[in-house]
């Protein structure tokens, strides 16, 4: 009699449904090297140069440190918490200042998002830069310019950016 209820277990448990397979997390990598990152082919080889010159120039004549990281995706996780979590690992900024942003592109995700450091935020609120990428990235995106959008979106950040200001 005790082994009846244990063999109907035993088949419930076999023919339950299973939960649906989670796909690989996809790590967080290593801090880029350089300014301009592209691991998914994303941008020509010209373009990928072009904005990482404009970028480290940047960084040398203001002190802000901008970057564009292109990733194929962020598997299961969702974009906002895959991209706080790189920022935060990767120290964007010069510390104790803050004063980084990274512009993300996921290419098989068809996701952008930017992450600003406290310390640009006041030029940077998260409400400007959900415009950039509205305005000045996703057209060129859809028109099938993706060097196009980087640059777009590079040249909006950085104007925004107050030059002028150098942090100590």
């Amino acid at each position: 009699m005790t082994r009846l209820p244990l063999v109907f277990v035993v088949a419930a448990l076999l023919f339950a449904p299973l939960p649906p397979a989670r796909a690989a997390e996809v790590p967080i990598p290593p801090a880029p090297t350089r300014w301009a990152t592209d691991t998914a082919g994303f941008l020509s080889a010209s373009a990928l140069q072009r904005t990482d010159r404009a970028l480290e120039q940047f960084e040398r004549e203001t002190g802000n440190q901008v970057l564009v990281w292109i990733g194929k995706t962020t598997g299961d996780d969702p974009l906002e918490d895959w991209t706080v979590r790189a920022f935060a690992a990767w120290k964007v900024g010069r510390q104790g200042l803050d004063n980084g942003l990274v512009v993300f592109v996921f290419a098989d995700d068809r996701a952008v998002r930017i992450e600003v450091g406290y310390g640009l935020e006041d030029r940077i609120p998260d409400a400007m830069a959900s415009r950039i990428i509205r305005d000045d990235i996703i057209p060129k995106l859809q028109a099938g310019d993706p060097d196009g959008a980087v640059f777009a979106g590079v040249d909006a950040l950085r104007a925004l950016i107050d030059a002028q200001h150098r942090p100590d």
